[in-house]
């Protein structure tokens, strides 16, 4: 069963991350509306300037009811949210004024039910405090008008990012401006105002360009906002920068009052007649390698190419291979309403904001918008195909399916030989990895048309859980889930890989088409047979055959599915080794046979294998599922090697779920071993007590393993050997296999070969007592020493002497001496490269010179030259 924390711990945890972990936002609920009977709705908005992709991260609304740390009801934001734009949840039995947006159960709240508006599970707003109840409501002793029940409450538009501390005193700050009960007037916009009271401000955007034939060239410039602009109340300017240069070119300055809804345009002035909208301008001395800025007061506020680079003849875009700034007609798409500000940066980018019209199209000059400015839209090139799905790109297939000869591409693992399931997985991995081409998550949505078609309309697509098929259009790019379709991780992406720039985020082979609120219903979690325990989800008041047990955490599919679900789990966990990490940033993903706990929700962990592999069993592939696999490597170029072969299930995943395709013998007993012996010595190991059932008669098999090569060394269950001498402790290792004629199995053994240090007892005799210039003989004795031991004599202090050795004997000539001192010779005896040393000393008298007497210690002189001798000497060597 999985483990939960407690409530406490949840909460604390919670708190916690509001404190050192909140992400920043401009995603903040802007609206709240708890008025009478179910009158409840909740609104949240993009208060920033650029458009948010709801998919990047796991933005959640979670509803906390009476004080409650755990979580009562939770809503997943998905989907694309321009600047300026809002989200709506109402009460599914609210009145009509309220039903804006979708119904939704995360406002079954009252006055004192706390919100939580969260980004990967870092707090970004709320509304109210977690873990208190306030009674009735949350009121502010600063504002006796403010409640959180029986009022509807607007964000104040000087508020642009969320508050992040769940745990903090609520309301806090005046973020919110207070209205009578009932009020739903603003709902769907931002701001304090109601919606139809409310205009947006006056936005100068660029909004076409005309690179046509000769010198038919236009540019327009288009108030999109809502408001008039006065163009002399600043410095509007549009500026030319030829060939990839910085240096400002020909240049406009705008003039006037500008209208919302209303253009600005400049024409060459040797183009043809349906050009000549507006005024000539030298700011159209343009070709397509040149960049345009429109600035306001010096600052850009848009743009028109990459200023300071020449890409040669024009901009291009890799996934749009229509697109160019070179003889083409480009008009600014309708859903963009913030410039581009970034003058330096990629042209067209990834989020390509341009529509393309054939070369010399002039009927869209003098009005914003993709349309004609009668009202007709021209068709963009090309003519028959402009997208599989709502904004969605055609893609260039990277394989083709028909070619395909599996007996190729798995050559290298029909032909291998491995010793375990895991060095086949291994094998598997690298092959499809190989021509792995990385999808965007945008194509993501252009592949799942092609591989999850539905066979019986070519215009929809197949949801995996409610197995409903809709409209390939229907794809949810922004707002509302319901009546559309998402993108489902089957190995959810929270467990291991939760940014775009990850393979596994965007691999299509495990990425199906869903129903959002299906696929909010499953969540991250584990796969796991929970049909017994959990309850059936609905889809649109039906059963679906899923079921979801939220105590564990378990999500089980309908049958149809069973086995897809299976086999894209066990492609993910073989795709993804962690071998090329570096090309991929990806985890190695481990399918485990149990259902993974809270704690590991962000680990590269999903559960539960060994159900998966009996549901590889029951829902076999099908034709379906054989062209999901061709449309996928089509695209991206690889493929699921268990749908091409199916018996690779149980050559991987068999012997870790009780279906071994290679048994193994099963017996009982241990082998004996000593933990250690010493080099030299005897020892036994027995495998006797090894038994595999009454009566069965066994073989052995024992071979020691030195590097990869494996030696015989016995056939009996006892195994008797002698250990070989080592220089230092040195492990053995054996294998031994027992076979009852049928089966087999085998058993590793080891031990340690303790290293005996050498020690020999040496004696010395000869005479040791030489004056200088004697000679004498030393003969070393050396107790039980081996055979083939040999010997090595040098000086080691003292005088260097005139020696001779041969053997265990010594020749040495005392050298001449000033003082009496004494010579160390030392011994060193040798076997097989360990070394014992003795050392033996020799003193050596000094020999008084004819004619030299002692002095007397005992005079006065004597006495004190024996003192002052030492000094002077101390004194010469500081000298």
């Amino acid at each position: 069963m999985r483990i939960k924390i407690s409530a406490v711990a949840t909460a604390t945890a919670m708190f916690l991350g509001t404190l050192s972990t909140a992400a920043n936002a401009n995603l903040v609920i802007t609206e709240y509306i708890e008025g009478s009977s179910s009158n409840k709705a909740l609104e949240i908005s993009n208060v920033g300037g650029s458009t948010i992709d709801l998919d990047a991260n796991v933005y959640k609304l979670s509803l906390y009811f009476n004080g409650k740390t755990t979580v009562g009801k939770t809503e997943t934001l998905s989907g694309t949210l321009d600047a300026g734009k809002s989200i709506v949840y109402h009460n599914s039995s609210a009145g009509d004024g309220f039903k804006v947006g979708t119904a939704s159960e995360i406002t079954w709240f009252n006055g004192d039910d706390a919100i939580v508006l969260t980004k990967d599970d870092a707090v970004i707003d709320r509304f109210g405090k977690l873990g208190e109840d306030p009674g009735s409501a949350w009121t502010d002793a600063n504002n006796p008008d403010f409640s959180s029940a029986n009022k509807t409450l607007r964000r104040k538009t000087s508020v642009t990012t969320g508050d992040t501390d769940a745990g903090a005193a609520f309301p806090s700050n005046d973020q919110w401006v207070v209205f009578d009960t009932d009020t739903s007037d603003g709902l769907g916009c931002t701001g304090e105002s109601a919606c139809s009271a409310e205009a947006t401000p006056g936005l100068l955007l660029i909004t076409e360009y005309v690179e046509g034939s000769s010198s038919n060239k236009a540019i327009e410039i288009s108030n999109v906002g809502g408001t008039a602009i006065d163009l002399d109340a600043n410095v509007y300017k549009l500026t030319l920068f030829g060939n990839g240069k910085t240096d400002p070119g020909n240049t406009e300055t705008l003039t006037g009052t500008l209208e919302p809804g209303k253009s600005i345009v400049f024409h060459n002035a040797s183009a043809a007649d349906e050009f000549k909208v507006g005024s000539a301008s030298t700011v159209t001395y343009f070709n397509g390698d040149d960049a345009l800025v429109l600035t306001k007061d010096d600052v850009v506020i848009d743009r028109f190419g990459k200023r300071g680079e020449d890409p040669g003849s024009a901009w291009t875009d890799p996934n749009d291979a229509n697109f160019s700034t070179a003889n083409k007609t480009l008009r600014r798409k309708d859903n963009v309403t913030t410039g581009d500000t970034v003058a330096e940066a990629d042209f067209p980018g990834a989020n390509n904001q341009w529509a393309v019209f054939d070369v010399d199209t002039s009927d869209g000059l003098g009005c914003a918008g993709e349309s004609a400015c009668d009202g007709s839209v021209t068709p963009p090139e090309p003519e028959p195909e402009t997208g599989p799905c709502t904004n969605c790109e055609t893609l260039t297939p990277v394989a083709d399916p028909t070619t395909f000869n599996a007996e190729i591409y798995y050559s290298d693992v029909l032909s291998g030989d491995f010793s375990n399931a895991d060095e086949l997985k291994n094998a598997l991995s690298v092959i499809i990895a190989k021509d792995h081409k990385y999808l965007t998550y945008k194509q993501v949505w252009s592949t799942l048309t092609h591989a999850d078609q539905d066979p019986d309309n070519d215009k929809n697509v197949i949801e995996i859980y409610t197995g409903a098929s809709i409209s390939k259009y229907d794809n949810q790019t922004s707002g509302s889930g319901a009546g559309k379709w998402n993108r489902e991780h089957v190995w959810a992406k929270s467990h291991g890989f939760p940014s775009d720039t990850q393979w596994g985020y965007t691999d299509a082979h495990h990425l199906r088409p869903a129903d959002p609120g299906i696929n909010t219903a499953r969540s991250n979690n584990d796969f796991g047979a929970c049909s017994d325990t959990g309850e059936e989800v609905l889809f649109n008041g039906q059963g679906t055959g899923n079921y979801l047990d939220k105590t564990t955490d378990c999500w089980e599919p309908r049958d149809e599915v069973k086995g897809d679900v299976a086999r894209m789990i066990m492609y993910m966990d073989t795709r993804y080794q962690g071998t090329d990490t570096a090309t991929t940033n990806m985890p190695d993903l481990i399918a485990v046979d149990r259902l993974t706990t809270t704690a590991e929700d962000s680990e590269p962990l999903i559960g539960t294998l060994c159900t998966l592999y009996a549901w590889n069993k029951l829902d076999a592939i099908d034709s379906y599922e054989q062209n999901r696999n061709n449309q996928v490597y089509k695209y991206q170029g690889n493929r699921n090697p268990f749908i091409d072969r199916p018996e690779l299930v149980q050559q991987v995943y068999g012997a870790a779920c009780g279906d071994d395709p290679n048994p193994g013998l099963i017996v009982e007993g241990d082998i004996v071993t000593p933990e250690s012996v010493n080099e030299g010595a005897a020892y036994t190991i027995d495998a006797s007590e090894i038994t595999a059932g009454e009566g069965v008669a066994l073989t052995y098999k024992w071979e020691q393993i030195v590097g990869e090569e494996k030696t015989l060394v016995g056939d009996k269950a006892m195994l008797s050997l002698t250990a070989p001498m080592v220089k230092a402790d040195e492990a053995l290792n054996f294998i031994l296999t027992i076979s009852d004629g049928a089966l087999e199995t085998t058993k590793a053994v080891s031990l340690l070969v303790t290293n005996v240090p050498l020690t020999l007892d040496v004696t010395f005799a000869g005479n040791t007592q030489l004056t200088e210039g004697d000679e004498t003989s030393i003969t070393a004795t050396v107790a039980d020493a081996p055979e083939d031991t040999s010997y090595s004599w040098k000086q080691v202090s003292g005088n260097t002497a005139v020696f001779t050795a041969t053997g265990l004997t010594l020749n040495v000539t005392a050298p001449s001496v000033s003082i009496d001192q004494v010579l160390v010779f030392e011994l060193t005896a040798t076997v097989d490269e360990e070394s014992v040393s003795k050392s033996v000393s020799i003193e050596v008298k000094n020999t008084e010179e004819t004619g030299w007497t002692k002095p007397d210690g005992a005079g006065s002189l004597g006495g004190l030259m024996t003192l002052l001798l030492p000094l002077m000497w101390w004194r010469r060597r500081q000298g």
